[in-house]
């Protein structure tokens, strides 16, 4: 019972954090700079996003997470 709780708990921070990157890029389209900056930028945000995301759910537990967050996918 305790992995599952811990699990879910686990999957809704994925889930949660998901949703951040995905606000950050949007932003992060909608703002008057260089291609070159945004670029930059973006390649720091994806790699915050890959560290970030990687120990909450492991490759085992993906379709896991996909069958309770789909729209992920």
């Amino acid at each position: 019972m305790a992995k599952s709780k811990s699990q879910d708990l686990r999957f809704k921070f994925y889930h949660q954090l998901e949703e951040i990157y995905h606000q950050f890029l949007d932003e992060l389209a909608e703002v008057e700079l260089t291609d070159n900056e945004i670029g930059k930028i973006a390649q720091i945000v994806m790699l915050s996003r890959q560290e970030g995301l990687k120990r909450l759910v492991s490759e085992e537990e993906m379709d896991a997470y996909y069958e309770r967050y789909p729209q992920d996918k």
